[in-house]
């Protein structure tokens, strides 16, 4: 099952990394804080594999308003049960907000070129 989320990043959590029996594994961590029903909450998501942070870590800077998209999974392990919700796409509404900006603004009409000599509209 996916979610998205839209938050501020409170904190990046330091780096982790082990040896599985798949090879190496690198997880980085971040908390995102939102409000829910006019409460203030938090998250913290995971994002497994440097080739993910990677292309994440622009956006992930404490501060920034960001997007995230994200699954959640749960495991057993010795009579309990650990859940974890693994970021996979993560994009800071600020670099979004700019980018449309400046399309919406490359996309304007030059109106010194539309020739309105012969409009025979009625409005």
């Amino acid at each position: 099952m996916q979610f998205e989320l839209t938050g501020k990043i409170k904190s990046i959590l330091p780096t982790q990394s082990g040896q599985g029996k798949n090879g190496e594994w690198v997880k980085n961590s971040f908390v995102i804080e939102y409000s829910d029903n006019g409460y203030v909450q938090q998250l913290c998501l995971d994002v497994i594999g440097a080739d993910k942070w990677d292309k994440m870590k622009s956006s992930i800077v404490v501060g920034n308003d960001v997007s995230c998209k994200f699954s959640v999974s749960s495991r057993e392990w010795n009579n309990k049960y650990f859940t974890s919700c693994n970021c996979w796409y993560c994009s800071s509404l600020g670099n979004l907000k700019s980018s449309l900006d400046s399309s919406n603004s490359s996309s304007t009409v030059n109106q010194s070129s539309v020739d309105d000599s012969n409009d025979n509209l009625p409005f």
